[in-house]
């Protein structure tokens, strides 16, 4: 995938006077870094839409949460301060939920819930940062989650799930789902690099298979409840349809 093809590709799901809600394609940046200068980022992609749809503010809108590079789906982009300011409220009183489809390597309870303090730790041999789960110190984490389907490639188990992470940690969920044994197919951080080499080669996998398809909070404005959700992408949908499991979308 290009640049020009990957800044073409974030969709509008939801609009209105605070907020824009966005469907980001993997493979883009939320935001811009030093290591990564020049490329396209959603943030650009939001702000040069906003300001074509005639949006003036004197304030600069702002995402309220963030994703993972390779993760695709449903982000918030807050156009008033008091927007940013309610929902980063209720992300702090865990009164907005998120919903996630992943594919693991495993075979996964039918559901359950993985407590686990998480802890910023280097990776010396790859000089990578890692959220590892640690006993004492770090950060509580709680992710719950079901198993919606079950199946096996190669002698390799693979479990479809939704998963609600209840906090908001740094890759909570590829570090959560690979302490338990069963880390997310194609993430390379936290997965098993022998099985995602073969599944790129069999299934067409080309990033980790993690996708936010669903949010609901309550209207900054009306107080109302909004859900939005983001439909697969094709490329995930792709590598189901290979493997011949019912899913919903």
């Amino acid at each position: 995938m290009n640049r020009e093809t990957i800044a073409k590709a974030p969709r509008v799901l939801y609009e209105d006077a605070d907020l824009l809600v966005l469907n980001k394609p993997a493979g883009l940046l939320m935001h811009g870094d030093r290591r990564h200068q020049g490329e396209p980022t959603l943030l650009a992609w939001a702000l040069e839409y906003l300001q074509g749809s005639g949006f003036v503010s004197d304030f600069a809108p702002a995402f309220v949460h963030r994703l993972d590079r390779e993760t695709s789906g449903v982000t918030i982009l807050a156009k008033s301060k008091r927007a940013l300011q309610s929902l980063n409220r209720q992300l702090k009183l865990k009164k907005i939920q998120k919903e996630y489809r992943a594919l693991l390597i495993g075979e996964i309870r039918p559901r359950g819930s993985i407590r686990l303090h998480l802890q910023k730790q280097m990776d010396r041999e790859r000089w990578l940062a890692l959220m590892v789960p640690v006993r004492r110190g770090g950060i509580y984490a709680q992710t719950d989650y079901q198993r919606l389907a079950l199946c096996e490639h190669g002698g390799v188990k693979l479990s479809y799930v939704q998963a609600q992470p209840r906090t908001g940690r740094t890759h909570q969920l590829r570090a959560h789902f690979a302490a338990i044994g069963s880390p997310i197919v194609g993430d390379d951080l936290y997965g098993i690099s022998e099985i995602n080499e073969r599944f790129r080669k069999e299934l067409g996998v080309t990033r980790m298979l993690l996708h936010a398809s669903a949010i609901e909070f309550a209207h900054p404005t009306t107080q109302r409840t909004v859900r939005v959700a983001a439909p697969l992408p094709e490329d995930f949908e792709s590598v189901l349809r290979r493997l011949a499991l019912e899913f919903i979308c």
